[in-house]
Order: structure tokens, then sequence, then C-alpha cells
């Protein structure tokens, strides 16, 4: 079995509380350092910000404060990953992204009608125009992972 040495992974577990941001964003700051440039790390920061609060507005909505987020990011000369694991309900983000990208298209959009999706309308901007890779998927334990990737350069 090969292990890629220039792999780093880290992990962050947090309540499902919005004031559990702070923590979150300390967090994150690490990650801004020379391994990749400070537009992909504040893409992926507004992301992960974006991803959480969503985790914690909608996704465990319905759930205890107390129930567990758990953060990712894996870093390599190749990619730069966030992932975020939740334990809410089965969303199909990409249906969602989908509709706004066919929505946003058409001359009379205006995104300040859509408040409420402007997350959507992100993670469509940053699929479209800055190459990111977003997916939301369920695993078998009943998860749901919000994955957040970017592919670099090789350094």
């Amino acid at each position: 079995m090969e292990t890629n040495l220039l792999l780093h992974h880290y992990n962050l577990q947090v309540v499902s509380d919005i004031d559990a941001m702070a923590t979150v964003v300390e967090w994150f700051n690490q990650f801004n350092n020379k391994q990749i440039s400070y537009q992909t790390w504040l893409e992926g920061q507004t992301a992960l910000l974006e991803g959480f609060t969503n985790v914690v507005r909608h996704a465990h909505k319905h759930l205890s404060p107390e129930t567990l987020v758990d953060l990712e990011v894996q870093m390599s000369p190749e990619y730069f990953q966030i992932c975020i694991w939740d334990q809410g309900d089965v969303f199909d983000l990409e249906a969602a992204i989908e509709s706004f990208n066919q929505e946003t298209s058409q001359s009379e959009f205006n995104p300040l009608d859509h408040e409420f999706q402007w997350g959507c309308i992100f993670f469509l901007k940053l699929r479209e125009d800055y190459g990111w890779t977003i997916s939301y998927t369920r695993n078998l334990e009943n998860r749901n992972c919000l994955l957040l990737k970017k592919q670099l350069g090789i350094l």
C-alpha cells in the first residue's frame, strides 16, 4: 500500500451552533499559507462558512444544537479539498444549483430577490467561474457530505 506523503489531512468537530463559527474560522486560518494561493484560500473559507451556516440553519434545524458537524480539509500539491459532514435530511444540491443556473442566465434575474438561496448562487459561481468541484452526497451512515474541491497546479 502506497501512502502519499504530500497529502495532509486535518479534522475539526464542532457543535451545530452558529456561535461555533468563530472556532471554525480560527481553525481554517491555518490554511492561509504558501501551499495554496490566497485567492483559493479565500474562496475555500467563504465556501466553508456558507456550508457550515447551511448545516446549522437548514440541515440540523430540527436537531439538537449539540449535534456534531465534522469538518475535514485535505491538501496536496494536486488539490485543496474541504468536506462538511452533517446529519440532516437528504437534499438535492445539484438540482438546486442547476435550477439557479437556469434562472441566473435570464436577463431579468435579480439576486437580491433570492436572498434565501444565495448559497446556491455562490456555489454555482464557485463551480462555473473558479473551477471548484461541488457535490453533496449521502453515505451509508445517513450522513451527508458537502464536498468542495479545487484542483491545483503541481507545485
